[in-house]
């Protein structure tokens, strides 16, 4: 009868693993602290917008909160792409990739990997996290955009219901 062989991994990949979760978690973490202070600056920008264009018309006002969320949204997701690149790079995660850091810190960060470029064996967890982080600040960056839509529907029909009762008393 034929032993099978055992699929043991190799010495250390669990303290090489949970070291990439560790590094890869901080690097989120500063992320995610970009990406908070970005949502105040957003918040901030779209109540000073809101009130410059509470006597415009709906369609300008809404546009002129999107347009001010989406570019502060669009910086904080370059920047936090950055940090992974420079992370990369202090790493050496594209060493011998033939691809510039920032480039795959994108690719990943997007969950788009084209896969032509693969990292050292032992630094292929940080993709993934890369990705997970990216994930879960464009869904993040979701919910301020339908916030901003929100508050404008809210300022519309305060408007709206603000003239009908100004209709009705006279």
């Amino acid at each position: 009868m034929e032993s099978k062989p055992e699929l043991q991994p190799p010495p250390g990949v669990f303290a090489l693993m949970f070291h990439q979760l560790l590094v890869g978690t901080a690097v989120s973490f500063l992320n995610f602290g970009i990406h908070a202070v970005m949502t105040g600056l957003i918040i901030l920008c779209t109540q000073r917008t809101a009130s410059w264009t509470d006597h415009l018309h709906v369609f300008v006002r809404v546009s002129a909160l999107l347009m001010v969320t989406m570019a502060v949204l669009t910086l904080a997701h370059c920047a936090e792409v950055g940090v992974w690149a420079l992370f990369y790079d202090y790493a050496d995660v594209t060493a011998k990739t033939g691809v510039n850091a920032f480039e795959f810190a994108f690719e990943n960060y997007t969950a788009l990997g084209y896969g032509d470029a693969v990292p050292l064996r032992e630094k292929r967890l940080y993709g993934p996290l890369t990705s997970l982080n990216g994930l879960m600040l464009i869904g993040w960056s979701v919910a301020i955009i339908f916030e901003v839509m929100r508050m404008a529907e809210v300022q519309v029909t305060r408007k709206e219901g603000h003239a009908h009762r100004k209709r009705r008393e006279t």
